[in-house]
Formats: C-alpha cells, structure tokens, sequence
C-alpha cells in the first residue's frame, strides 16, 4: 500500500475562507442600496428644510476650490432671527464658483437654527446617493457573475 501523495491533496491556501467570502459579498452588495437609502433620506430632508425652513442672507467666508469634487465647499455665515452669528458649509458643484465675500440665501429650521442649508449648493446625500449607485451598479453583476458561474460546478460535475 502506498501513501498518498502529497502533491495531489495540497491545496493552495487562500487568503479568505469561504464564509469571509460570503460575508464580504453580502457586505458589499447591501452597502450600495443602504447608501442610496440614506444619501435619499438626506436629500429629502434638505428639500423639506428648502420648502419649510426661514430664509435669510448669508455670506460666504471662503471657498475651497480644491481638485478633487469631494473637497470643494464654502462656508456660510449667517444670522438667525435671535441675532446669533453661525456658520455652515456646503458643497459646491463643477459650475459654481462662488466668490468670498457674495451673498447666498440660507434657510435654518426655527427650532433648530444650527441645522441650515445654503440653497443652490448640493445636498451631502446626493453624494451619499450617487455612491451608492455606483457601488450597487458595480458588485451586484459581479457578485451574480460570480455565483452563476460556480453553479454546476458540484463534487460530481467536473469540468474537463
């Protein structure tokens, strides 16, 4: 009787186990929804805020005019009806290009005036939005790719 060997039954270590596969696609194929989910929520709110909100004038501070889109904001100062000084940031689009010193128009909840918008600036959860929908659109074909492709692979149904 022989041994057997070795070669044959070694099997290339992987770098993750099968069920931190499983959980790392499950992961990444929620991730997409969940983001377009909450940037939705936000947006909504900024909309709502938009409609609902006190208006006043504000003025922008500085404008961060950076290369990467993520980067580029302003900030805001403006004064609530009690005469409180705040100050807000907001998204700036590839068009825009606010100068320091311009007016802009801020609407603030009269509850809660720390909580404002500058209106015709983006709203951080079309962002969050526009993520998720690029991360839905990339993980969930190649997770499917990858799950109809191991099918009738079983122990009995070799290929070659």
């Amino acid at each position: 009787m022989s041994s057997p060997d070795p070669a044959e039954n070694h099997r290339p270590k992987t770098l993750l186990g099968p069920a931190v596969r499983v959980v790392l696609a499950v992961v990444l194929v929620l991730a997409g929804p969940v983001m377009i989910g909450v940037g939705s929520r936000v947006a909504d709110a900024h909309e709502d805020l938009a409609r609902t909100g006190v208006h006043t004038t504000g003025t922008v501070l500085d404008f961060n005019d950076a290369r990467r889109a993520s980067q580029r904001d302003i900030r805001v100062r403006y004064t609530t009806a009690d005469g409180t000084d705040r100050v807000i940031s907001a998204t700036v689009g590839h068009g825009q290009q606010p100068t320091d010193g311009a007016e802009v128009t801020v609407v603030y909840r009269e509850e809660e005036p720390g909580q404002a918008i500058v209106l015709g600036y983006e709203s951080y959860g079309i962002t969050v939005r526009g993520v998720g929908t690029i991360l839905t659109m990339i993980f969930i074909p190649i997770v499917l790719l990858l799950v109809f492709s191991r099918r009738g692979r079983g122990p009995g149904n070799k290929v070659g």
